[in-house]
């Protein structure tokens, strides 16, 4: 499939969901690396972008990317050739992050993977919209108008 042809494909399935009712997307996001930052990011803009309201809520190993020391590790998953590649393609998981907060992307931060790792707000970035538990992630994600994905 080409670019092009999956550009159409996913701009076609986002407004099939939107026929069925589905106007915001909830993502969970339990893993530290840029390799699952990435995907949600570009999940979230994209939503964003086609007029979807977007949340991220960053939970277990996923709260790393919301503490500066976390963010700095996040690319270490990426063999170094790899790592090298991205970052000449894709902006920083720090950037993107700044980017999809200016896009309307909210970010909530899990208050028991805080609580549990021993973190404050005050050890979190900027970005972070909110700190919530999960039944009031429940509460969005449960909304008849969510698309819910685990990243």
């Amino acid at each position: 499939m080409t670019a092009d042809a999956a550009v159409t494909k996913g701009t076609s399935t986002i407004e099939h969901a939107k026929q069925e009712g589905k106007k915001s997307l909830f993502l969970v996001l339990s893993k530290g690396g840029a390799d699952m930052a990435y995907p949600a990011l570009i999940l979230a803009t994209t939503a964003r972008a086609l007029g979807m309201d977007a949340h991220v809520y960053f939970t277990f190993w996923g709260m790393q990317l919301l503490t500066p020391e976390g963010r700095k590790k996040s690319m270490d998953v990426f063999p170094p050739e790899i790592r090298t590649a991205i970052e000449k393609k894709f902006p920083s998981v720090d950037q993107f992050m700044h980017q999809a907060k200016q896009a309307g992307v909210h970010i909530h931060a899990c208050s028991p993977t805080m609580d549990a790792f021993g973190l404050t707000k005050a050890n979190l970035v900027s970005e972070v919209d909110d700190v919530i538990g999960a039944s009031t992630y429940l509460e969005f994600a449960a909304r008849p108008d969510a698309l819910t994905l685990f990243i």
